[in-house]
């Protein structure tokens, strides 16, 4: 197996994870407002923008550096770095899904209040795709 450039890995993951954080904060703020209601949780506060905190944070940042080591690992396995992105965004993706679901039904949280967003592929998509840019650029 070829040597993984560990730091690299890390610094462009927690480029994505950040990617991540601020895309996806667009777009709960845009079509999550239900569901922060329905959770509880970090409601909107009177200017419009959702508090989290930095366990979050740092949690969707330790997804991003994961999804970049999932996508340099997947890499070699594809013809082009765009299927590997695609591969490791879907993954990432699937794996937040299925842990929010465990606390959407544990929570009693109404289904129809998530389905918005499953459109936070979106925003790991971008993110991976970042991430992935930035890895494949050639240290001088």
């Amino acid at each position: 197996m070829r040597f993984l450039n560990l730091l690299r890995i890390i610094l462009c993951g927690l480029v994505s994870g950040t990617v991540f954080s601020l895309v996806n904060a667009v777009l709960v703020d845009k079509i999550g407002s239900e569901f922060l209601a329905a959770a509880g949780a970090h409601t909107a506060t009177g200017d419009g923008t959702a508090k989290t905190g930095l366990g979050l944070y740092l949690a969707t940042v330790a997804a991003g550096i994961w999804a970049m080591w999932l996508y340099t690992v997947v890499r070699p396995l594809f013809s082009s770095g765009f299927g590997a992105a695609i591969a490791a965004s879907l993954a990432w993706w699937l794996l937040a899904s299925l842990q929010s679901l465990k606390w959407i039904l544990l929570l009693g949280i109404p289904l129809s209040a998530c389905v918005p967003l499953t459109a936070n592929v979106v925003p790991t998509v971008i993110a991976v795709f970042v991430g992935s840019f930035l890895l494949s650029l050639k240290s001088s």
